[in-house]
């Protein structure tokens, strides 16, 4: 008799515990706090306004960029001095890719070239070109290959 009472009470307070958990004592003034957070609901802005999309409706458009136009220009030769006065205001203004200090193969001095000029570069030819002797940069002949 002892056993059966203990279960039928397991059995009476779990139901209990169900109906709690399920709110149905709501209106009886028992059952767990309502998880709710009305803020939320407020500070939402337009939410009509949201699509549920497929997987292929949701990719972006695919869009090709064009590279930017560049323009490849060389020096004269340049003196050692010369090459050493031009490598300081590269090295403090220029992008260390845009510009190269080759020596020639004779070994009779340095040229300046730089491979690929973009319209932000070109911008700044005018200071280059001050400390240039002669101020002239040419076309490279062989469309910007180092040799």
């Amino acid at each position: 008799m002892r056993w059966r009472t203990i279960a039928l009470t397991l059995l009476l307070l779990n139901a209990l515990y169900w109906a709690w958990g399920e709110g149905w004592l709501l209106p009886y003034g028992f059952g767990p706090e309502p998880q709710r957070e009305p803020q939320r609901l407020a500070q939402q802005i337009r939410p009509q306004a949201i699509t549920i999309l497929s997987a292929a409706e949701g990719q972006p458009p695919s869009v090709t960029v064009a590279p930017e136009p560049t323009v490849c220009l060389q020096s004269g030769i340049l003196t050692r001095v010369q090459a050493d006065t031009v490598r300081g205001l590269l090295q403090t203004s220029w992008p260390p890719e845009s510009w190269l200090l080759l020596e020639q193969t004779d070994g009779q001095g340095v040229r300046l070239r730089l491979p690929a000029l973009n319209a932000v570069l070109q911008a700044q030819l005018p200071e280059l070109e001050a400390v240039l002797p002669g101020g002239v940069l040419e076309p490279c002949p062989d469309n910007g290959v180092a040799r």
